[in-house]
């Protein structure tokens, strides 16, 4: 098991949409998922965090209306992870990796879903990452 730490972004607010419609497919494809909150929690991450090998990958799935007539869907990763927000105990959690996010390229910056925490503001948290992990160098 890895740690890595991060502090919690302030999000624009559309994953509570984007997930609420998405929650329906999930709860078939990967229900684990099904009792987190509709929503994610951003997390800049202080080391960056490449997943090339997902816990779980979904098909494409045709969440949203438009993909009936482009891309026939989107594909979802997820992480099992185990996340600590400063001043909470930890929870069971899930790197949320969707294909179409704009942070999807970004290994300094994740998505997670996770049951309800109630936490405030852009507390310091901590991920630990299950699978094999390892450090070393990216180029760029």
């Amino acid at each position: 098991m890895s740690t890595v730490q991060g502090i919690i972004q302030k999000g624009i607010g559309e994953s509570k949409n984007t997930v609420r419609e998405q929650m329906p497919y999930f709860e078939k494809a990967f229900p684990e998922v099904s009792n987190c909150y509709h929503g994610t929690i951003n997390v800049l991450l202080d080391k960056p965090l490449v997943i090339l090998i997902a816990d779980h990958t979904t098909e494409a799935l045709p969440w949203h209306p438009a993909f009936k007539f482009v891309k026939g869907g989107e594909v979802f990763k997820f992480l099992r992870i185990k996340l600590r927000v400063e001043g909470f105990d930890s929870v069971d959690a899930w790197i949320y990796k969707a294909q179409f996010s704009p942070y999807h390229d970004n290994p300094y910056y994740i998505e997670i879903l996770a049951p309800h925490i109630g936490f405030t503001g852009t507390p310091r948290c901590s991920i630990e990452v299950y699978s094999s992990c390892c450090e070393g160098l990216i180029v760029g």
